[in-house]
């Protein structure tokens, strides 16, 4: 899995030495762990994608598509399925036949401009074929870093608290919260809206 931080990185921040290999295996898993995390907690993957993939969709109606994250426009390609056999035969022309709804990536809507519907045939069968570099975008935002490092860092600690809490100021036991309040400010922005 492709890192939002890196062990060295998390490392600095939890003051081991860069030397000290022994941690680096415990580490390596608290950042898996914390990067799925934030997957699952936004609803979307951070990865930059290496390359331009298919997928195909459903239309929500006549005009629009919704789709996964797209990261950029270069290389976007859409099609068709006109048929209803499986074979996506029209290729669409960005500006002219659809835009890409919102200012800046990601995108997450497709929508038909040039008077023309999307494919919809009774078989349900998805009609849209997308080619696109899928992701948040083309890199890592500089929150989703920052949230990786602190959560896989407080992942990496808390095999000193098993059950859940840790000595406070005046030797009382503290409950340690259940997500940090730094990283689900720093989440916020990311997450996407629950669909009812």
């Amino acid at each position: 899995m492709p890192a939002y931080t890196t062990r060295n990185v998390v490392k600095t921040y939890l003051g081991i030495p860069s030397g000290t290999s022994s941690e680096d295996d415990p580490i390596d898993a608290a950042i898996d762990a914390a990067e799925a995390e934030i997957d699952a907690h936004t609803g979307r993957t951070f990865v930059v994608p290496g390359a331009a993939t298919a997928k195909v969709y459903r239309p929500v109606n006549d005009r629009v598509v919704l789709v996964d994250d797209i990261a950029q426009t270069t290389s976007l390609v859409i099609k068709t399925d006109t048929a209803d056999d499986g074979s996506y035969d029209t290729t669409l022309t960005i500006t002219s036949d659809f835009i890409l709804d919102g200012n800046a990536a990601p995108y997450r809507v497709v929508r038909r401009v040039d008077g023309s519907s999307f494919p919809r045939p009774l078989s349900d069968r998805p009609t849209v074929q997308v080619t696109a570099f899928f992701g948040y975008g083309m890199s890592i935002p500089k929150a989703i870093v920052q949230a990786s490092t602190v959560l896989g860092a407080r992942l990496y600690q808390r095999r000193s608290s098993p059950l859940g809490f840790q000595a406070g100021l005046e030797g009382d036991a503290v409950r340690i919260s259940r997500i940090d309040p730094d990283v689900r400010a720093l989440l916020s922005g990311y997450r996407l809206p629950a669909v009812a």
